[in-house]
């Protein structure tokens, strides 16, 4: 069996380090806004992207067309953006745009929330918001995807869920723990292929919990092309 190909340096194409021991990191500054950090994740020619500028430009491409579509279905929303030119294969814009396309769907889609009350545009900026502090790689780091957890965001938001509510809390955690189960498929780790298990999962979700029902299917891939890790027929999203 063929080794598997490894993420590379957006600047100069190298394969990434994945440091898993504290004694491994390095402290590197960051190629754009040039803030220091300490990082455990870089190229070993001294290159490293922070997360805020590897994801700020597609955030605010997400924000923009979140904003304006009415477009009804998530699949096709989340294709449309990560079409764009300044959104990468991989990073954690991805945990941004999960939240985000599933309240854009759930609002074009004349969802109310269970209290009654509209989904509004500042719902979705709020899923933006705290999606934006989930770090880049903590998938295998905190053995949690962003992606999933992302799912987790919208239905907090969806509910109106805090930590001193009982039932929206759980529903929450509910959320984001079915996402994971499905995420860890042993599969090469993929964004887009959790952005749309995610998607997924949550339509289940809100059939099952809330009598939901919204008849959206998984478009084929369209991003095998420009993924040279590609898992083809072993992923669900793959056709």
């Amino acid at each position: 069996m063929s080794e598997k190909k490894k993420d590379k340096c957006e600047i100069c194409s190298h394969e990434l380090v994945y440091a898993t021991q504290l004694e491994d990191r390095k402290e590197l500054k960051c190629e754009f806004c040039l803030k220091s950090d300490i990082v455990n994740i870089y190229c070993p020619n001294g290159h490293y992207i922070c997360d805020s500028c590897h994801s700020n430009v597609p955030i605010e491409i997400i924000e923009k067309f979140c904003e304006k579509t009415d477009l009804k279905d998530p699949f096709e929303i989340a294709d449309r953006i990560m079409m764009h030119n300044n959104f990468k294969v991989y990073g954690p814009e991805h945990h941004v745009l999960t939240p985000a396309v599933i309240l854009t769907a759930l609002k074009n889609n004349d969802v109310k929330k269970p209290n009654g009350d509209d989904i509004t545009f500042m719902d979705i900026k709020e899923a933006i918001k705290r999606a934006s502090k989930i770090p880049g790689g903590w998938c295998g780091f905190y053995g949690t995807c962003g992606a999933g957890m992302g799912a987790g965001i919208a239905i907090s938001i969806f509910t109106g869920a805090t930590p001193s509510k009982d039932k929206e809390r759980t529903l929450a955690n509910q959320m984001t723990s079915k996402v994971l189960a499905k995420i860890a498929d042993n599969l090469e780790h993929c964004c887009k292929r959790s952005v749309k298990i995610s998607i997924i999962e949550t339509l289940k979700f809100l059939k099952d919990k809330f009598d939901i029902v919204l008849n959206y299917e998984p478009i084929e891939c369209r991003f095998s092309g420009i993924n040279d890790r590609c898992e083809k027929t072993n992923c669900p999203i793959f056709t």
